[in-house]
């Protein structure tokens, strides 16, 4: 019930207030006195209505009684909030409060964007709702992850330059972001692990810190702290030891941005592979980095985007491995069950809220089986 506050007893408007008046310029009568009492007493209910579960606030001239679950849609609700300023007689109090502004999507940068795994990340941000924008070397993005380049980028992809290894480039690609996804790797031939997956992730930890971006989605790969296992060798031979400067980079990142209001997300997928999505209930997530398997790039954007745009942040200071799984394996034989997998659900959020914080982790096996 909404009463107006000039209906409270004494000197009421509209028919209480005439009547009142009417009986002070007449002489009083019993009945007169019964029926302003019975008014004072009315009102003296509505406002103890709160021991029933209402909560009564006041808004200018009114008196606004609305029961707890319902409280913030009267309050937001432009319907809602009309009907409330009317009184039960149909007279209207007043104006209707404006309804709350539209809340714009959030920002996302994405480094590496030109890559097949960054690309499918701005496609994947788009489709969560997010304002993607692609930060590339050149300042130039027509890639879909797809393999097919674009003449133009989509009207809501905000593309801009950004070079990991140009700390000026960062701060100004990152400036006003929700959020970054760190997708940059080095390129054989023309860039170095330590310089792109250790430096480069580095400087976009400080750039984060200094423009106090909130999220930092690092997609890194799995095997990182497992140099000894057969992918691991493999990797870093082949590679020029990039899970070796993968891992530093990581390090020190977290040390960066710890105390600092922003949070981390690790990502570490397996084997990737090109294709559409396999989904989230054909995933499974690992912490300890003791299982291995592949997974299509497209999923590990999802999970990104995700982690990215989740309201609740569930994937904040978290490092997990990503795979299909139906695909796992141990990385080394003796790497059999885990405690900390988590698979078979369709929503990723609580996928990544079922994971553990990094530093409650602690039980892995190590290089032995005993």
């Amino acid at each position: 019930p909404v009463l107006p506050s000039r209906s409270l007893a004494p000197g009421c408007a509209g028919p209480g207030r005439r009547r009142a008046t009417d009986m002070a310029s007449t002489r009083r009568t019993p009945l007169a006195c019964f029926g302003a009492a019975v008014v004072v007493a009315t009102c003296a209910v509505l406002l103890r209505w709160d021991s029933e579960g209402a909560s009564v606030a006041f808004t200018g001239s009114q008196l606004i009684a609305a029961r707890r679950p319902c409280a913030a849609a009267v309050l937001t609700s432009p319907v809602a909030t009309a009907a409330s300023a009317t009184d039960t007689a149909g007279t209207a109090t007043g104006p209707a409060p404006s309804p709350a502004p539209a809340i714009s999507p959030p920002l996302v940068a994405v480094l590496g964007a030109n890559g097949k795994t960054g690309a499918l990340v701005v496609e994947a941000l788009r489709r969560a709702g997010a304002r993607p924008r692609a930060l590339t070397r050149s300042g130039i993005w027509t890639g879909s992850g797809d393999g097919r380049s674009r003449s133009s980028p989509p009207e809501e992809v905000e593309v801009a330059r950004a070079d990991v290894t140009d700390a000026a480039s960062l701060a100004a690609g990152l400036a006003g972001c929700a959020a970054v996804v760190f997708a940059a790797a080095f390129s054989r031939g023309s860039s170095l692990p330590k310089d792109v997956d250790n430096a480069g992730l580095v400087r976009a930890a400080q750039a984060v810190r200094e423009q106090e971006v909130g999220r930092l989605i690092v997609v890194s790969s799995a095997a990182v702290t497992r140099p000894y296992a057969p992918v691991g060798v493999l990797l870093n031979t082949v590679g020029s030891g990039v899970l070796l400067e993968k891992l530093k980079g990581e390090s020190e990142m977290r040390g960066i941005l710890r105390g600092s209001g922003s949070t981390y997300t690790i990502v570490r997928p397996g084997g990737l592979k090109n294709g559409p999505a396999a989904g989230f209930d054909k995933l499974q997530f690992n912490q300890g980095d003791t299982l291995v398997g592949s997974v299509p790039r497209a999923d590990v954007a999802a999970v990104c985007a995700e982690a990215a745009v989740d309201p609740e942040n569930r994937a904040a200071n978290k490092t997990f491995e990503m795979y299909e799984a139906n695909t796992r394996s141990g990385l080394l034989p003796w790497y059999g069950e885990s405690k900390y997998a988590v698979a078979g659900q369709r929503d990723c959020g609580a996928m990544l809220g079922a994971l553990l914080d990094d530093e409650a982790v602690t039980d892995v096996p190590g290089l032995l089986p005993f």
